[in-house]
Protein backbone atom coordinates (compact mmCIF):
# COMPACT_ATOMS: atom_id res chain seq x y z
CA UNK A 1 0.00 0.00 0.00
CA UNK A 2 1.43 3.21 -0.91
CA UNK A 3 2.08 5.89 1.30
CA UNK A 4 0.17 9.35 0.21
CA UNK A 5 1.67 11.39 3.17
CA UNK A 6 5.32 10.51 2.07
CA UNK A 7 5.41 10.87 -1.52
CA UNK A 8 3.56 14.52 -0.88
CA UNK A 9 6.35 15.30 1.65
CA UNK A 10 9.00 14.11 -0.86
CA UNK A 11 7.10 16.36 -3.67
CA UNK A 12 6.68 19.37 -1.43
CA UNK A 13 10.49 19.14 -0.82
CA UNK A 14 11.36 18.75 -4.60
CA UNK A 15 9.51 22.04 -5.14
CA UNK A 16 11.15 23.61 -1.95
CA UNK A 17 14.55 22.98 -3.34
CA UNK A 18 13.52 23.96 -6.77
CA UNK A 19 11.93 27.09 -5.52
CA UNK A 20 14.98 28.15 -3.96
CA UNK A 21 17.27 27.48 -6.71
CA UNK A 22 19.03 24.70 -4.84
CA UNK A 23 17.61 21.40 -7.04
CA UNK A 24 17.43 17.73 -4.79
CA UNK A 25 19.13 14.87 -6.42
CA UNK A 26 15.96 13.38 -8.15
CA UNK A 27 15.96 16.56 -9.79
CA UNK A 28 19.96 16.52 -10.71
CA UNK A 29 19.44 13.28 -12.39
CA UNK A 30 16.21 14.22 -14.49
CA UNK A 31 17.55 17.75 -16.12
CA UNK A 32 20.76 18.00 -18.80
CA UNK A 33 24.04 19.18 -16.75
CA UNK A 34 25.57 20.88 -19.95
CA UNK A 35 27.62 22.95 -18.62
CA UNK A 36 29.95 23.48 -14.96
CA UNK A 37 27.53 26.51 -14.13
CA UNK A 38 24.63 23.56 -14.18
CA UNK A 39 25.97 21.42 -11.92
CA UNK A 40 27.74 23.97 -9.01
CA UNK A 41 24.61 24.59 -7.11
CA UNK A 42 24.92 20.72 -6.02
CA UNK A 43 27.71 20.81 -4.56
CA UNK A 44 27.43 24.87 -3.18
CA UNK A 45 27.88 27.41 -5.58
CA UNK A 46 28.47 30.45 -2.60
CA UNK A 47 29.48 28.77 0.30
CA UNK A 48 33.01 28.71 2.62
CA UNK A 49 34.49 27.38 -0.50
CA UNK A 50 33.63 30.91 -2.45
CA UNK A 51 34.50 32.96 0.74
CA UNK A 52 37.99 31.71 0.71
CA UNK A 53 37.99 32.25 -2.89
CA UNK A 54 36.82 35.72 -2.66
CA UNK A 55 39.68 36.09 0.07
CA UNK A 56 42.52 34.90 -2.02
CA UNK A 57 42.10 37.78 -4.59
CA UNK A 58 42.95 40.05 -2.05
CA UNK A 59 47.03 39.55 -3.24
CA UNK A 60 46.02 39.76 -6.93
CA UNK A 61 44.19 43.05 -6.46
CA UNK A 62 47.21 44.74 -4.67
CA UNK A 63 49.65 43.39 -7.36
CA UNK A 64 47.24 44.68 -10.19
CA UNK A 65 47.54 48.76 -8.16
CA UNK A 66 51.11 48.23 -7.75
CA UNK A 67 51.70 47.23 -11.28
CA UNK A 68 49.28 50.31 -12.46
CA UNK A 69 50.54 52.77 -10.13
CA UNK A 70 54.15 52.27 -8.69
CA UNK A 71 55.54 53.80 -11.73
CA UNK A 72 53.75 56.82 -11.43
CA UNK A 73 55.73 57.35 -8.12
CA UNK A 74 58.87 55.48 -9.32
CA UNK A 75 59.10 57.99 -12.05
CA UNK A 76 57.80 61.79 -10.34
CA UNK A 77 59.38 65.03 -10.55
CA UNK A 78 58.59 67.99 -8.56
CA UNK A 79 56.78 71.01 -9.93
CA UNK A 80 59.41 73.03 -8.68
CA UNK A 81 62.87 72.69 -10.78
CA UNK A 82 65.50 74.83 -11.99
CA UNK A 83 68.96 75.17 -13.85
CA UNK A 84 71.58 73.73 -11.43
CA UNK A 85 74.89 76.17 -10.80
CA UNK A 86 77.31 74.79 -8.95
CA UNK A 87 79.43 78.14 -8.43
CA UNK A 88 76.40 79.57 -6.74
CA UNK A 89 75.83 76.20 -4.81
CA UNK A 90 79.31 76.27 -3.58
CA UNK A 91 79.48 79.47 -1.96
CA UNK A 92 76.26 78.80 0.31
CA UNK A 93 73.41 80.50 -2.16
CA UNK A 94 70.31 79.42 -0.31
CA UNK A 95 67.71 77.86 -3.31
CA UNK A 96 65.44 81.09 -3.30
CA UNK A 97 68.77 83.25 -4.01
CA UNK A 98 70.08 81.17 -6.43
CA UNK A 99 66.86 81.53 -8.37
CA UNK A 100 66.90 84.83 -7.86
CA UNK A 101 70.74 85.34 -9.32
CA UNK A 102 70.67 82.76 -12.01
CA UNK A 103 67.48 82.06 -13.29
CA UNK A 104 64.70 84.22 -15.55
CA UNK A 105 61.45 85.40 -14.10
CA UNK A 106 58.20 84.08 -15.55
CA UNK A 107 54.35 84.97 -15.21
CA UNK A 108 53.26 81.58 -14.51
CA UNK A 109 53.71 79.27 -11.80
CA UNK A 110 56.72 78.44 -10.71
CA UNK A 111 57.07 81.94 -11.66
CA UNK A 112 60.91 81.26 -13.37
CA UNK A 113 61.69 79.17 -16.20
CA UNK A 114 62.52 75.93 -15.59
CA UNK A 115 64.49 75.11 -18.14
CA UNK A 116 67.12 78.19 -19.59
CA UNK A 117 69.51 79.99 -16.87
CA UNK A 118 70.59 83.34 -17.80
CA UNK A 119 73.78 83.67 -20.11
CA UNK A 120 76.78 84.69 -17.38
CA UNK A 121 79.79 83.65 -16.33
CA UNK A 122 79.15 83.06 -12.72
CA UNK A 123 82.92 81.89 -11.74
CA UNK A 124 84.22 85.10 -13.21
CA UNK A 125 81.94 87.42 -10.67
CA UNK A 126 82.75 85.02 -7.84
CA UNK A 127 86.37 85.49 -8.52
CA UNK A 128 85.96 88.86 -8.47
CA UNK A 129 84.52 89.63 -5.42
CA UNK A 130 81.55 91.23 -7.38
CA UNK A 131 77.92 91.41 -5.43
CA UNK A 132 75.02 90.67 -7.70
CA UNK A 133 72.18 91.56 -5.44
CA UNK A 134 68.68 90.25 -6.76
CA UNK A 135 66.99 93.24 -8.08
CA UNK A 136 70.66 94.84 -9.76
CA UNK A 137 71.56 91.95 -11.64
CA UNK A 138 70.33 91.51 -15.16
CA UNK A 139 71.12 89.07 -18.06
CA UNK A 140 69.68 89.74 -21.82
CA UNK A 141 70.73 86.27 -22.82
CA UNK A 142 70.20 82.86 -21.77
CA UNK A 143 71.47 79.24 -21.87
CA UNK A 144 69.49 75.70 -21.88
CA UNK A 145 70.61 73.81 -18.68
CA UNK A 146 72.52 70.97 -18.28
CA UNK A 147 71.78 69.49 -15.08
CA UNK A 148 68.79 70.88 -12.95
CA UNK A 149 68.03 71.24 -8.76
CA UNK A 150 64.57 70.01 -7.37
CA UNK A 151 62.56 71.64 -4.38
CA UNK A 152 61.72 68.08 -2.07
CA UNK A 153 59.60 69.75 -0.30
CA UNK A 154 56.41 68.47 -1.43
CA UNK A 155 57.82 65.31 -2.95
CA UNK A 156 60.26 64.02 -0.34
CA UNK A 157 63.03 61.87 -2.74
CA UNK A 158 64.24 62.14 -5.49
CA UNK A 159 63.10 59.42 -7.61
CA UNK A 160 64.74 57.78 -11.04
CA UNK A 161 63.10 60.98 -13.09
CA UNK A 162 64.40 63.75 -10.95
CA UNK A 163 68.58 61.48 -10.46
CA UNK A 164 68.61 61.42 -14.44
CA UNK A 165 67.32 64.94 -15.07
CA UNK A 166 64.30 63.44 -16.91
CA UNK A 167 62.70 67.12 -17.66
CA UNK A 168 62.24 69.52 -19.99
CA UNK A 169 63.43 68.29 -23.23
CA UNK A 170 64.03 64.93 -21.83
CA UNK A 171 60.43 65.17 -20.35
CA UNK A 172 59.24 62.87 -22.77
CA UNK A 173 60.73 60.10 -21.54
CA UNK A 174 58.80 59.84 -18.55
CA UNK A 175 55.83 59.28 -20.38
CA UNK A 176 57.80 56.76 -22.72
CA UNK A 177 58.68 54.64 -20.12
CA UNK A 178 55.10 54.11 -18.88
CA UNK A 179 54.49 53.55 -22.89
CA UNK A 180 57.13 50.98 -22.64
CA UNK A 181 55.39 49.38 -19.31
CA UNK A 182 52.06 49.03 -21.54
CA UNK A 183 54.04 47.84 -24.61
CA UNK A 184 55.07 45.05 -22.24
CA UNK A 185 51.49 44.56 -21.35
CA UNK A 186 50.23 43.90 -24.61
CA UNK A 187 52.98 41.35 -25.56
CA UNK A 188 52.17 39.54 -22.15
CA UNK A 189 48.34 39.22 -23.23
CA UNK A 190 48.84 37.56 -26.51
CA UNK A 191 51.66 35.01 -24.75
CA UNK A 192 50.37 34.06 -21.28
CA UNK A 193 47.20 33.92 -23.07
CA UNK A 194 48.41 31.37 -25.25
CA UNK A 195 50.08 29.84 -22.24
CA UNK A 196 46.87 29.73 -20.16
CA UNK A 197 44.97 28.07 -23.29
CA UNK A 198 47.74 25.29 -24.02
CA UNK A 199 49.08 24.76 -20.12
CA UNK A 200 46.64 25.76 -17.62
CA UNK A 201 45.36 29.34 -15.99
CA UNK A 202 47.39 28.74 -12.70
CA UNK A 203 50.77 28.09 -14.84
CA UNK A 204 50.20 30.77 -16.87
CA UNK A 205 49.70 33.17 -13.58
CA UNK A 206 52.63 31.69 -12.32
CA UNK A 207 55.33 32.59 -14.86
CA UNK A 208 53.82 36.19 -15.65
CA UNK A 209 53.81 37.02 -11.86
CA UNK A 210 57.67 35.49 -11.52
CA UNK A 211 58.52 37.73 -13.95
CA UNK A 212 57.17 40.78 -12.82
CA UNK A 213 58.59 39.75 -8.73
CA UNK A 214 62.14 39.24 -10.86
CA UNK A 215 61.83 42.35 -12.36
CA UNK A 216 60.23 44.84 -10.24
CA UNK A 217 63.20 43.94 -8.34
CA UNK A 218 65.49 44.58 -11.11
CA UNK A 219 64.30 47.98 -11.54
CA UNK A 220 65.90 49.20 -8.21
CA UNK A 221 69.24 48.68 -9.87
CA UNK A 222 68.38 50.59 -13.13
CA UNK A 223 71.22 53.93 -13.83
CA UNK A 224 69.80 54.53 -17.56
CA UNK A 225 66.60 54.65 -19.20
CA UNK A 226 67.59 52.46 -21.14
CA UNK A 227 67.56 49.86 -18.17
CA UNK A 228 64.59 51.25 -16.61
CA UNK A 229 62.76 50.72 -19.55
CA UNK A 230 63.82 46.71 -20.11
CA UNK A 231 63.05 46.55 -16.40
CA UNK A 232 59.13 48.28 -16.74
CA UNK A 233 58.96 46.12 -20.32
CA UNK A 234 59.33 43.21 -18.49
CA UNK A 235 57.38 43.95 -15.20
CA UNK A 236 54.69 45.13 -17.76
CA UNK A 237 53.77 41.51 -19.11
CA UNK A 238 51.94 40.98 -16.06
CA UNK A 239 49.73 43.77 -16.10
CA UNK A 240 46.05 42.90 -16.55
CA UNK A 241 47.34 39.01 -16.48
CA UNK A 242 47.67 39.32 -12.89
CA UNK A 243 44.24 40.08 -11.78
CA UNK A 244 42.12 38.87 -14.99
CA UNK A 245 43.40 35.38 -14.88
CA UNK A 246 42.49 34.63 -11.09
CA UNK A 247 39.33 36.91 -11.73
CA UNK A 248 37.95 34.39 -14.51
CA UNK A 249 38.61 31.62 -12.19
CA UNK A 250 36.78 33.13 -9.02
CA UNK A 251 33.66 34.02 -11.25
CA UNK A 252 33.38 30.72 -12.68
CA UNK A 253 33.62 29.09 -9.17
CA UNK A 254 31.02 31.29 -8.08
CA UNK A 255 26.67 31.29 -8.29
CA UNK A 256 26.15 33.64 -11.01
CA UNK A 257 24.19 35.88 -9.17
CA UNK A 258 27.00 36.96 -7.04
CA UNK A 259 29.14 37.42 -10.21
CA UNK A 260 29.11 41.12 -9.50
CA UNK A 261 30.06 40.68 -5.69
CA UNK A 262 33.06 39.34 -7.28
CA UNK A 263 34.07 42.30 -9.22
CA UNK A 264 33.40 44.45 -6.43
CA UNK A 265 35.21 43.15 -3.73
CA UNK A 266 38.42 42.64 -5.91
CA UNK A 267 38.14 46.53 -7.49
CA UNK A 268 36.02 48.46 -5.34
CA UNK A 269 37.61 47.49 -2.14
CA UNK A 270 41.17 45.62 -2.20
CA UNK A 271 42.02 47.23 -5.04
CA UNK A 272 40.63 50.59 -4.00
CA UNK A 273 42.59 50.59 -0.65
CA UNK A 274 45.77 49.23 -2.09
CA UNK A 275 45.62 52.09 -4.68
CA UNK A 276 44.57 54.87 -1.33
CA UNK A 277 47.47 53.26 0.55
CA UNK A 278 50.26 53.01 -2.10
CA UNK A 279 51.00 56.95 -2.02
CA UNK A 280 51.67 57.02 1.53
CA UNK A 281 53.97 54.01 0.73
CA UNK A 282 56.14 55.81 -1.48
CA UNK A 283 55.93 59.32 0.99
CA UNK A 284 56.91 57.37 4.00
CA UNK A 285 59.95 55.10 2.29
CA UNK A 286 60.95 58.08 0.39
CA UNK A 287 63.42 56.21 -1.74
CA UNK A 288 62.83 55.59 -5.53
CA UNK A 289 64.82 51.87 -5.13
CA UNK A 290 63.37 50.95 -2.34
CA UNK A 291 59.94 51.70 -3.18
CA UNK A 292 60.57 49.82 -6.10
CA UNK A 293 61.79 46.85 -3.87
CA UNK A 294 58.55 46.98 -1.89
CA UNK A 295 56.23 46.93 -5.06
CA UNK A 296 57.91 43.28 -6.09
CA UNK A 297 56.39 42.08 -2.58
CA UNK A 298 52.70 41.58 -4.21
CA UNK A 299 53.98 39.40 -7.10
CA UNK A 300 55.51 37.29 -4.25
CA UNK A 301 51.78 36.09 -4.88
CA UNK A 302 53.39 33.56 -7.29
CA UNK A 303 55.11 31.22 -5.45
CA UNK A 304 51.86 30.93 -3.23
CA UNK A 305 49.19 30.34 -6.34
CA UNK A 306 49.02 26.95 -6.99
CA UNK A 307 48.20 26.56 -2.96
CA UNK A 308 45.12 29.18 -2.69
CA UNK A 309 43.66 29.04 -6.42
CA UNK A 310 42.19 26.38 -8.04
CA UNK A 311 43.07 25.60 -11.99
CA UNK A 312 40.45 26.91 -13.77
CA UNK A 313 37.07 24.40 -14.32
CA UNK A 314 36.36 25.82 -17.68
CA UNK A 315 39.88 24.64 -18.89
CA UNK A 316 39.77 21.59 -17.37
CA UNK A 317 36.56 20.50 -19.68
CA UNK A 318 37.59 22.61 -22.78
CA UNK A 319 40.75 19.84 -22.41
CA UNK A 320 38.74 17.04 -21.36
CA UNK A 321 40.37 16.80 -18.30
CA UNK A 322 36.77 15.27 -16.65
CA UNK A 323 38.49 13.10 -14.12
CA UNK A 324 40.03 16.36 -12.59
CA UNK A 325 37.16 18.04 -13.03
CA UNK A 326 34.85 15.61 -10.49
CA UNK A 327 38.00 15.71 -7.99
CA UNK A 328 37.24 19.64 -8.05
CA UNK A 329 33.74 19.12 -7.89
CA UNK A 330 33.77 16.65 -4.88
CA UNK A 331 36.30 19.21 -2.86
CA UNK A 332 33.95 21.81 -3.44
CA UNK A 333 31.20 19.49 -1.78
CA UNK A 334 33.19 18.71 1.22
CA UNK A 335 34.36 22.17 1.82
CA UNK A 336 30.49 23.09 1.38
CA UNK A 337 29.16 20.42 3.50
CA UNK A 338 27.14 19.55 0.59
CA UNK A 339 26.02 15.46 -0.30
CA UNK A 340 24.84 15.56 -3.65
CA UNK A 341 24.23 12.10 -5.85
CA UNK A 342 27.42 10.53 -6.78
CA UNK A 343 25.23 9.87 -10.05
CA UNK A 344 25.14 13.65 -11.17
CA UNK A 345 29.10 13.38 -11.83
CA UNK A 346 28.23 10.41 -14.48
CA UNK A 347 25.42 12.61 -16.34
CA UNK A 348 27.57 15.92 -16.36
CA UNK A 349 31.05 13.95 -17.86
CA UNK A 350 28.07 12.27 -20.08
CA UNK A 351 26.42 15.57 -21.21
CA UNK A 352 29.64 17.87 -21.41
CA UNK A 353 31.67 15.97 -24.65
CA UNK A 354 27.67 16.30 -26.18
CA UNK A 355 27.55 20.05 -25.39
CA UNK A 356 31.46 20.47 -27.32
CA UNK A 357 29.98 18.96 -30.22
CA UNK A 358 27.20 20.87 -30.96
CA UNK A 359 28.79 24.06 -29.82
CA UNK A 360 28.90 26.94 -32.51
CA UNK A 361 32.97 27.31 -33.13
CA UNK A 362 33.95 31.20 -34.17
CA UNK A 363 36.92 33.65 -34.17
CA UNK A 364 37.43 37.06 -33.39
CA UNK A 365 37.29 38.12 -36.91
CA UNK A 366 33.39 37.06 -37.42
CA UNK A 367 32.78 39.87 -35.39
CA UNK A 368 33.17 41.86 -38.57
CA UNK A 369 31.48 39.72 -41.01
CA UNK A 370 27.98 41.30 -40.30
CA UNK A 371 27.12 45.10 -40.30
CA UNK A 372 25.00 45.34 -36.70
CA UNK A 373 27.43 43.19 -34.96
CA UNK A 374 31.03 44.76 -36.85
CA UNK A 375 29.39 48.13 -35.56
CA UNK A 376 28.76 47.20 -31.72
CA UNK A 377 32.10 45.80 -31.57
CA UNK A 378 33.65 49.04 -33.21
CA UNK A 379 31.73 50.86 -30.71
CA UNK A 380 32.34 49.01 -27.39
CA UNK A 381 36.65 49.28 -28.62
CA UNK A 382 36.07 52.90 -28.57
CA UNK A 383 33.88 53.26 -25.75
CA UNK A 384 36.82 51.56 -23.85
CA UNK A 385 39.35 52.99 -24.69
CA UNK A 386 38.41 56.76 -24.88
CA UNK A 387 36.98 55.39 -21.18
CA UNK A 388 40.84 53.98 -20.47
CA UNK A 389 42.32 57.41 -21.84
CA UNK A 390 40.29 59.76 -19.66
CA UNK A 391 40.74 57.38 -16.60
CA UNK A 392 44.39 57.35 -16.97
CA UNK A 393 44.80 61.31 -18.26
CA UNK A 394 42.90 62.20 -14.89
CA UNK A 395 45.56 60.00 -13.00
CA UNK A 396 48.60 61.46 -14.65
CA UNK A 397 47.02 65.09 -14.45
CA UNK A 398 47.03 64.66 -10.84
CA UNK A 399 51.27 65.60 -10.69
CA UNK A 400 50.26 69.31 -12.25
CA UNK A 401 48.01 70.08 -9.41
CA UNK A 402 49.63 72.44 -7.10
CA UNK A 403 49.81 70.92 -3.45
CA UNK A 404 50.48 67.28 -2.51
CA UNK A 405 50.16 64.99 -5.52
CA UNK A 406 50.14 62.19 -2.32
CA UNK A 407 46.70 63.48 -1.05
CA UNK A 408 45.12 64.11 -4.42
CA UNK A 409 46.35 61.01 -5.35
CA UNK A 410 44.60 58.88 -2.48
CA UNK A 411 41.28 60.95 -2.64
CA UNK A 412 40.89 60.01 -6.32
CA UNK A 413 41.72 56.17 -5.33
CA UNK A 414 39.10 56.12 -2.35
CA UNK A 415 36.20 57.14 -4.81
CA UNK A 416 36.47 53.42 -6.26
CA UNK A 417 34.02 51.77 -3.20
CA UNK A 418 31.57 54.47 -3.23
CA UNK A 419 31.74 54.89 -7.35
CA UNK A 420 31.13 50.59 -7.07
CA UNK A 421 28.63 50.70 -4.39
CA UNK A 422 26.35 53.60 -6.30
CA UNK A 423 26.30 52.00 -9.49
CA UNK A 424 25.47 48.43 -8.06
CA UNK A 425 22.47 50.30 -7.16
CA UNK A 426 21.35 51.87 -10.73
CA UNK A 427 22.94 49.53 -12.81
CA UNK A 428 20.13 47.31 -12.95
CA UNK A 429 17.01 50.22 -12.74
CA UNK A 430 18.79 52.94 -15.34
CA UNK A 431 20.58 50.49 -17.82
CA UNK A 432 24.22 50.16 -18.97
CA UNK A 433 23.77 52.54 -22.07
CA UNK A 434 22.25 55.68 -19.67
CA UNK A 435 24.82 55.26 -16.84
CA UNK A 436 27.63 54.90 -19.40
CA UNK A 437 26.04 57.59 -20.69
CA UNK A 438 25.50 60.00 -17.97
CA UNK A 439 28.78 59.24 -16.49
CA UNK A 440 30.88 60.05 -19.06
CA UNK A 441 28.97 63.34 -19.52
CA UNK A 442 29.68 63.67 -16.02
CA UNK A 443 33.24 63.62 -16.62
CA UNK A 444 33.53 65.85 -19.41
CA UNK A 445 31.53 68.54 -17.11
CA UNK A 446 34.15 68.41 -14.86
CA UNK A 447 36.81 68.04 -16.90
CA UNK A 448 35.97 71.68 -18.35
CA UNK A 449 35.59 73.08 -14.46
CA UNK A 450 39.07 71.99 -13.75
CA UNK A 451 40.40 73.26 -17.04
CA UNK A 452 38.56 76.49 -16.00
CA UNK A 453 38.91 76.84 -12.20
CA UNK A 454 42.25 78.45 -11.34
CA UNK A 455 42.27 77.37 -7.47
CA UNK A 456 44.25 74.48 -6.46
CA UNK A 457 41.22 73.42 -4.23
CA UNK A 458 38.59 73.78 -7.11
CA UNK A 459 40.79 71.69 -9.82
CA UNK A 460 41.44 69.25 -6.82
CA UNK A 461 37.39 68.39 -6.57
CA UNK A 462 37.00 68.57 -10.34
CA UNK A 463 39.31 65.82 -10.60
CA UNK A 464 38.30 63.70 -7.83
CA UNK A 465 34.97 63.73 -9.05
CA UNK A 466 35.52 63.05 -12.38
CA UNK A 467 37.88 60.22 -11.39
CA UNK A 468 34.43 58.85 -9.37
CA UNK A 469 32.62 59.26 -12.30
CA UNK A 470 35.43 57.83 -14.49
CA UNK A 471 35.33 54.89 -12.08
CA UNK A 472 31.21 53.60 -13.07
CA UNK A 473 31.85 54.00 -16.51
CA UNK A 474 34.98 51.88 -16.30
CA UNK A 475 32.88 49.49 -14.66
CA UNK A 476 29.77 49.69 -17.17
CA UNK A 477 32.39 48.92 -20.02
CA UNK A 478 33.88 45.84 -18.46
CA UNK A 479 30.14 44.68 -17.75
CA UNK A 480 29.06 45.49 -21.78
CA UNK A 481 31.16 43.90 -23.47
CA UNK A 482 30.59 40.35 -21.69
CA UNK A 483 26.54 40.90 -22.26
CA UNK A 484 27.06 42.01 -25.62
CA UNK A 485 28.61 40.04 -27.40
CA UNK A 486 27.51 36.74 -28.62
CA UNK A 487 28.87 33.42 -26.70
CA UNK A 488 30.88 31.70 -29.23
CA UNK A 489 33.30 34.86 -29.95
CA UNK A 490 32.46 36.59 -26.11
CA UNK A 491 36.28 35.68 -24.46
CA UNK A 492 38.16 36.69 -27.52
CA UNK A 493 36.48 39.49 -28.18
CA UNK A 494 36.92 40.65 -24.48
CA UNK A 495 40.89 39.85 -25.56
CA UNK A 496 40.89 42.07 -28.49
CA UNK A 497 38.74 45.35 -26.72
CA UNK A 498 41.32 44.67 -23.13
CA UNK A 499 44.32 45.12 -25.91
CA UNK A 500 42.90 48.05 -27.72
CA UNK A 501 42.31 49.69 -24.52
CA UNK A 502 46.14 48.59 -23.52
CA UNK A 503 46.98 50.56 -26.35
CA UNK A 504 44.86 53.42 -25.26
CA UNK A 505 46.75 52.98 -21.78
CA UNK A 506 49.90 54.00 -23.44
CA UNK A 507 48.89 56.92 -24.67
CA UNK A 508 47.27 58.86 -22.10
CA UNK A 509 50.63 60.42 -20.61
CA UNK A 510 51.41 62.02 -23.56
CA UNK A 511 48.40 63.50 -23.02
CA UNK A 512 49.28 65.35 -20.37
CA UNK A 513 52.52 65.96 -21.45
CA UNK A 514 50.77 68.48 -23.50
CA UNK A 515 51.00 71.09 -20.84
CA UNK A 516 54.31 72.17 -22.06
CA UNK A 517 52.40 73.86 -24.81
CA UNK A 518 49.78 75.00 -23.05
CA UNK A 519 48.59 74.53 -19.11
CA UNK A 520 45.01 73.93 -20.12
CA UNK A 521 45.52 71.82 -22.95
CA UNK A 522 45.36 68.10 -21.09
CA UNK A 523 41.66 68.93 -19.26
CA UNK A 524 40.37 70.42 -22.68
CA UNK A 525 41.69 67.16 -24.46
CA UNK A 526 40.52 64.76 -21.81
CA UNK A 527 37.05 66.95 -21.77
CA UNK A 528 36.60 66.52 -25.88
CA UNK A 529 36.88 62.76 -25.11
CA UNK A 530 34.94 62.35 -22.87
CA UNK A 531 32.84 63.56 -24.62
CA UNK A 532 32.71 62.00 -27.36
CA UNK A 533 32.77 58.39 -25.49
CA UNK A 534 29.67 59.28 -24.13
CA UNK A 535 28.48 59.76 -27.75
CA UNK A 536 29.73 55.96 -28.40
CA UNK A 537 27.69 54.52 -25.74
CA UNK A 538 24.08 56.04 -26.44
CA UNK A 539 24.59 54.19 -29.85
CA UNK A 540 24.60 51.07 -28.41
CA UNK A 541 21.63 48.56 -27.51
CA UNK A 542 20.45 48.31 -23.82
CA UNK A 543 21.08 44.82 -22.37
CA UNK A 544 19.43 45.12 -19.41
CA UNK A 545 16.61 42.89 -18.84
CA UNK A 546 17.50 41.13 -22.53
CA UNK A 547 18.69 37.42 -23.18
CA UNK A 548 22.23 37.33 -24.14
CA UNK A 549 22.85 36.85 -27.58
CA UNK A 550 24.02 32.65 -27.99
CA UNK A 551 25.35 32.63 -31.32
CA UNK A 552 26.53 35.16 -33.76
CA UNK A 553 22.91 35.37 -35.74
CA UNK A 554 21.52 36.74 -32.16
CA UNK A 555 24.31 39.03 -32.17
CA UNK A 556 23.83 40.49 -35.16
CA UNK A 557 19.61 41.05 -34.57
CA UNK A 558 20.07 42.15 -30.76
CA UNK A 559 18.92 45.24 -30.03
CA UNK A 560 17.29 45.76 -33.61
CA UNK A 561 13.38 45.96 -31.52
CA UNK A 562 15.00 48.72 -29.33
CA UNK A 563 14.16 52.64 -29.87
CA UNK A 564 17.00 55.05 -30.36
CA UNK A 565 15.29 56.92 -26.80
CA UNK A 566 14.14 53.91 -25.26
CA UNK A 567 15.23 53.95 -21.64
CA UNK A 568 15.04 50.98 -18.98
CA UNK A 569 14.45 53.31 -15.98
CA UNK A 570 10.80 54.18 -17.76
CA UNK A 571 9.56 50.91 -17.95
CA UNK A 572 8.91 48.14 -15.49
CA UNK A 573 11.23 45.37 -15.57
CA UNK A 574 9.76 41.91 -15.29
CA UNK A 575 11.56 40.78 -12.31
CA UNK A 576 11.53 36.61 -13.19
CA UNK A 577 13.06 38.38 -16.98
CA UNK A 578 15.59 40.07 -15.22
CA UNK A 579 16.74 36.81 -12.72
CA UNK A 580 16.79 34.70 -16.66
CA UNK A 581 19.14 37.29 -17.56
CA UNK A 582 21.69 37.02 -14.74
CA UNK A 583 21.19 32.98 -15.07
CA UNK A 584 22.63 33.60 -18.62
CA UNK A 585 25.28 36.46 -18.30
CA UNK A 586 28.37 34.28 -17.93
CA UNK A 587 26.97 31.36 -20.34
Amino acid sequence: MTDFSEIEMKNKHSRSAYENGCPDETTALRSKLETFDDILPFVGDFGKYQCMLLFSLFPYSVAYATLYFSQFFLTLVPQEHWCKIDELIEQNYTQRERIEIGIPRTRTYPFYDQCVRKDRNFSHFIQNGEEFWFSQWRSNGTVECNHWEYNYTSIPYASIAAELDWVCNREYLVSTAQFIFFCGSILGGFLFSWIADHKGRIPALVMCSGIALVASIATASANSFATFAICRFLTGLAFDNCINIPLIIVLEYMAVRRRTLVVNVAFGVYFAVASTILPWVAYYIANWRIFAYVSALPMISAIITPWILPESARWYVANRKTEEVVEKLKKIARTNEKFPDPKIYEVFVKNVHDVDRRTESATVFDLFKSPRLAKNTLLLCAFWSLTVIAFDGHVYSLKLIHGSVFVSFSLACATELPAGLLLALVLDRWGRRFCGFITLSMTCVFSYCEFMLHTTGGKLWMSVLSRFCLNMAANVGLQYAAELLPTPVRTQGISMIHIVGIIAHSIAPYIIDSATIWEGLPMLIIGTISFIAATTVIFLPETLGSDLPQTLRQGEDFGKDQTFWALPCCKKIDKDDLHIHHRSRER
